[in-house]
This record gives structure tokens, sequence and C-alpha cells, in this order.
């Protein structure tokens, strides 16, 4: 039996059943305790992506698609984005295992195999953000400049609500129109950071990189849920309109969740919290032939 498939169909252990139990709930506080409403959308920003991240890179494939899909989507349910929670559940349950399956097996892939991964990502990237922001190609006339709305509560009246709750909101309102050429700059920058890392970072290269290949599910994956199932709009120009305005924010998520992650799982690692890479399977509880045990 070959390694990766012995990694997916390793049964669950008792340490994994505690840490997956954590991670749900920690996934699920930092998703609906730190969060803003997109006003240009129907979605929300979060900080949740970093402990999806977090629990994938310490757990492993399976306990990071449970947490990141389990607890992503009861925060969902609880903020009033049931709406989102099927896609939730499936995009960040499979962005969790996808993190946690390349971090463990990447070491052992062919390093001409490894480039083939890394090109057809980098193709795939380059060509989905050219086709949603290129009206010759994808047909919407608006794709070319995506228009994001934020809002804000007056600040002159955080007095006055906190003397009388009873005092009507008052919101400023800020668009902020974005050329939709910069989303693919902003992917072939991507691309070639992908590739840097490959080629000039170590470990927490690794972490990295794992997280910036499964980042495009939930970018990708909740923009095509937006456009052909919620169905934003009646109108499928707007429906993509509308969808298209919350793929950097999405994209946003991806990188302040690695952002916290890596450093916080490579501290835990200097404090001897958490084992090296190489020993993590036997440290949640895995048997393994190719290492000691730890004393």
């Amino acid at each position: 039996m070959s390694k990766t498939t012995t990694l997916i169909r390793e049964k669950i252990t008792p340490r994994q059943i505690a840490m997956t139990a954590s991670f749900i709930a920690l996934v699920f506080l930092a998703t609906s305790l730190f969060y803003i409403p997109l006003v240009s959308s129907t979605g929300f920003f979060n900080i949740g992506e970093a402990f999806v991240y977090i629990a994938a890179l310490i757990g492993g494939p399976i306990v990071g698609a449970l947490a990141g899909g389990i607890g992503a989507a009861m925060a969902d349910m609880v903020l009033g984005y049931g709406y989102f929670a099927p896609a939730t559940l499936v995009l960040k349950g499979l962005e969790g295992f996808t993190v946690g399956f390349i971090y463990r097996t990447s070491k052992n892939m062919d390093q001409k195999l490894r480039y083939i991964v890394l090109g057809a990502v980098s193709i795939f990237l380059i060509g989905f953000s050219a086709f949603v922001t290129t009206p010759v190609l994808n047909g919407v006339a608006e794709s070319s400049t995506i228009d994001i709305i934020f809002r804000f509560l007056d600040p002159s009246l955080f007095l006055q609500h906190i003397l009388d709750p009873a005092v009507e909101d008052i919101y400023q309102i800020i668009t902020l129109s974005i050329p939709g050429v910069l989303i693919l700059l902003l992917a072939i920058f991507l691309c070639i950071f992908i590739w840097v890392i490959e080629y000039k970072m170590g470990e927490k290269g690794q972490m990295i990189l794992s997280c910036l290949l499964a980042g495009p599910i939930i970018v990708i994956g909740y923009f095509l849920y937006e456009v052909f199932i919620l169905t934003l709009s009646p109108d499928p120009a707007v429906a993509f309109q509308l969808a298209l305005t919350e793929v950097p924010f999405n994209i946003a998520q991806v990188i302040f969740g690695i952002a916290i992650a890596v450093p916080i799982v490579s501290y835990l690692r200097e404090l001897g919290i958490i084992p090296e890479a190489k020993d993590l399977d036997l440290w949640i509880g895995k048997k393994t032939n190719e290492i000691e045990p730890i004393e």
C-alpha cells in the first residue's frame, strides 16, 4: 500500500479526536467572532482561515477537513449566512484536507511530479483570473472593474449610542473600484511566489506552499457557488459582477490566514509543543515503521 493511500485510510486516534473537537471550536470562534459583513455581496470577511490551516498543518488532512468544514459551516449558520453553509462545509472541508494532504506528502513526491502540479496550478490560476476579469472572454462588460462597497457606522454617533441605544444608525458608504487587471497581476505574482517558495524555502516554505495551493479552492469555489447556485440576481451579468466583488476578500482571507497560521505553527514547533514535521504522525498516535518512537 502506498504512503498516500495509507495517509487517507488511517484510523482516527483518540488524540486526533480531541484535536479535531478543539479545532472545530477554534475555527467556529475565529469565524464568528472576528468577521466583517460585505455590503457589495452576500458574504463576509473573517480570519477563520488561519485556524483551518493550523488544524491541517498540525493534525493532518482528516483533522483539517473536519475542523474546516464543520467549524466554518456552524459559524455560517449562527451568523445568519446559512445559505453559504452547504458550500462552506464542502469547500472549507476540502481546503483543510488539501492543506494537510499536500503538507504530509509533498516531501515524498517525485520532483518532476511536483513541477507538473505547480505548473498546472499556475496555468489554472492565471487562466481563471484572466477569464473572470476580461469582458471579451466572459461576455460581461462590467467585469473589467470590481466595485467593492464598504459601510461604516458614523463614528460621531458612538457616544450617542452608548448614552441612548435608540439613536438611529447612520452609515458612511465608501465605494472602491478595482481594475480587474489587478486581479490578473496578483495571480501572476502569486504564481511567481509559489515557484520561489519551491526553489528557495525550507520547512516554512512547505507550509506556505501547502496553504497557497489549497487557497484557490475557496476563492474559485465560492465564486462559482454564488454565480450558479445562489444566483444573486436574475440578471446573469449582475450575478457574475456581485460574485466577482467577493474574490479579492477571499484572496485576502487566504493571505491573512497564511500570515497568521505559519508563524504560529513554527513558534509552537520551536517551543517543543509540537514535534518536527517528520514526527507528526507518531505524535498524533499513528503507527509507522519509518521513524523511531519518541521517548
